[in-house]
């Protein structure tokens, strides 16, 4: 069987002489095969290429996702941790402040301190209950929100505390009681509406509660006084003083030095007179002193 060829010729621009190629046709059949062949595994190899890329991209990307988790958990620990150590601070507090209210006889003789009453306001099944783990940042925030309550009631608790009088205002002995008595200038009965502490001249004399300073001069048989307003109808006075260290409108706290102990006014010797008023009616001040 004769063979089959095909004839190329090539004409040069340079010259005019034609050249000619035979080629056999199986040969053409073959290089054609080859030239399909190679289009598909190119195409195939292309589709590979942008499959591989696509993955490389996602990859990259989960790359960059887990960095992210990993800042985002480290900060979470973090803020964890922070968290935990300021509930532990206001834990403390709260238990120094209500021990020192629970422990102050005349705030909880005054009625300062609520019933022990309380429970939960929603009907919580124990499927939550269980399902809401105790070190979870949720239930950190839950627990100082709920100190955060507990410590505004115990500060009001703290101010009522500090509003009150229940220190002495200075260290002596009582030399008139409040009530009856017999007048020492005159020997007849009256009624007086202090108490006198004897001490020396010159003697700091403090505030027995935090206030503001309503009066600060002399009136009349008081002599020196300093009148202070305190919250809830309180007022506490403080006469015969030898001199003041204080000025009207001036704001104390408990504690605070206010005057010192003279005998201006009506007074036989130094000493400090002084009385404790609900809505300007004076009452005992023996038992707010502990």
């Amino acid at each position: 069987m004769a063979r089959k060829f095909y004839t190329c010729i090539i004409v040069p621009n340079a010259s005019q002489r034609l050249h000619k190629l035979r080629v056999p046709a199986q040969a053409l059949y073959v290089l054609g095969t080859i030239g399909v062949l190679s289009f598909f595994v190119a195409v195939g190899l292309g589709f590979h290429y942008i499959g591989m890329a696509s993955r490389v991209g996602n990859l990259q990307k989960v790359e960059a996702e887990n960095a992210t988790l990993k800042v985002d958990t480290q900060q979470l620990r973090l803020e964890t941790a922070q968290l935990s150590r300021q509930i532990a601070e206001l834990e403390t507090e709260a238990d120094i402040i209500s021990k020192a209210i629970q422990d102050d006889p005349l705030l909880r003789k005054l009625g300062g301190v609520r019933p022990s009453v309380g429970g939960s306001t929603n009907n919580v099944p124990t499927d939550e209950l269980q399902s809401s783990p105790s070190g979870s940042l949720d239930a950190l925030r839950q627990r100082m929100e709920d100190l955060v309550r507990e410590l505004a009631f115990l500060d009001d608790k703290t101010k009522q505390m500090r509003s009150t009088p229940t220190i002495w205002p200075l260290l002596g002995r009582i030399g008139s009681h409040f009530g009856g008595r017999l007048d020492p200038f005159t020997g007849d009965a009256e009624t007086h509406w202090g108490i006198d502490i004897v001490a020396p001249r010159g003697t700091p004399i403090k505030a027995t509660a935090d206030g503001v300073v309503h009066f600060a001069r002399r009136a009349s048989e008081y002599g020196n006084l300093i009148v202070l307003d305190h919250p809830n109808g309180l007022t506490t006075r403080y006469g015969h003083l030898s001199a003041f260290k204080v000025s009207e409108d001036q704001t104390v706290r408990k504690g605070d030095v206010i005057g010192y102990v003279g005998m201006t006014g009506r007074a036989t010797a130094p000493h400090l007179h002084y009385e404790v008023r609900v809505n300007d009616h004076p009452v005992n001040p023996r038992p707010y002193l502990r």
